[in-house]
């Protein structure tokens, strides 16, 4: 079933301002989940939203919350997310970043004591239609196998990066987990039913799966091209804990299963403010034209276009827009079930 956008972001609102948000919060939860969603990134949509308002209703994720700056300079920014929810702490984060970057010509901001943000690609945006280039990670809960490892140690620690470009081509927008895919697809796979592709992660006993449930019931998820996502993903939970003063993942309670006790991840961020490196305009004319080259190169059998990283989901955010995000029955009864607890009418 289609859903339209204003409806949807709508119940998102309205259900996370029952659950306890005040409206900046629950706009921009809800606004990152659509925008998810409309990009093609289920696992980090509306899928989310009876977890994200349970979480809140037990008081694991602090409301009314805005971030304390610990400490300030023109270029580096330590905060605070006083347990807040996720998108509206690294909301402010990046905005911090952006507004000094303007000034200094580039900002970094370590976050602690946050929450799970969604997609960094809707923090990154910010930072691209100020004209600055953008860098997201952040750690969470264990779920991903070390190479040469047989404990789960890391978790999908995902990384953005975005950059902007010129009128004739969607933003580059670098979004991806450290690991083979984003535990959401696992979890939307579950819910769904469905088998996933071998290679996303493993059984207990280490064996190659198909099944999401031995990868959630004492599996773990593969690292993304081996010791290569192993690395990366080491590296991003050592900046955002070690550096940034969160919670290892080791240490960082479940977002699916633990209600009494907050996650305290961390983001490490940072935006660029292109124009203070290089002439924007002279830029904008150099990064498109390195698309054209890869846009012009020749193809494989079979392929219409080389697509630039966030490409795909650029297109389906706007073929998605007017007629509405499809969803599937299971994510709409959880919907319906937490609209009803809230006594939130759904409209779908």
């Amino acid at each position: 079933m289609r859903v339209s956008v204003k409806t949807i972001h709508q119940f998102g609102i309205d259900v996370m301002k029952a659950a306890g948000l005040d409206d900046y919060e629950a706009e921009h939860l809800s606004h990152s989940l659509i925008f998810a969603d409309l990009r093609g990134v289920g696992s980090h949509g509306f899928s989310r939203l009876s977890t994200y308002a349970k979480r809140v209703e037990c008081g694991v994720i602090a409301n009314h919350v805005r971030v304390e700056i610990l400490n300030d300079s023109p270029s580096a920014i330590v905060i605070d997310g006083k347990n807040g929810i996720g998108a509206s702490v690294a909301m402010q984060a990046m905005n911090l970043c952006v507004e000094r970057a303007k000034v200094s010509g580039c900002c970094f901001a370590t976050v602690r004591n946050a929450n799970h943000f969604g997609v960094g690609a809707y923090y990154s945006r910010v930072a691209m239609e100020s004209g600055c280039a953008s860098v997201i990670v952040a750690n969470g809960e264990v779920g991903v196998v070390p190479t040469g490892g047989a404990t789960p140690m890391l978790g999908t620690n995902p990384v953005t990066v975005g950059l902007p470009t010129g009128d004739g081509y969607p933003p580059i927008m670098l979004d991806m987990a450290t690991s083979a895919v984003a535990r959401g697809k696992v979890v939307l796979a579950q819910k769904e039913g469905r088998s996933i592709p071998l290679g996303w992660g493993v059984d207990r006993n280490g064996n190659p799966t198909t099944n999401p449930e031995d990868i959630l019931n004492g599996g773990s998820m593969s690292p993304m091209a081996g010791p290569k996502g192993y690395g990366m993903a080491l590296i991003i939970d050592m900046l955002c804990s070690a550096m940034g003063g969160s919670l290892n993942c080791r240490n960082t309670p479940s977002f699916w299963y633990d209600f009494e006790h907050p996650q305290n991840i961390g983001y490490f961020m940072g935006a660029f403010d292109v124009n203070q490196f290089m002439p924007y305009d002279t830029y904008l004319n150099r990064i498109d034209d390195i698309i054209d080259e890869f846009k012009n190169a020749p193809k494989a059998e079979g392929v219409i276009e080389i697509m630039m990283p966030g490409e795909i989901e650029h297109n389906k955010f706007h073929a998605n827009y007017q007629p509405g995000v499809e969803y599937g029955d299971v994510v709409l009864e959880e919907l319906r079930s937490i609209g009803k607890h809230f006594s939130v009418p759904c409209g779908f």
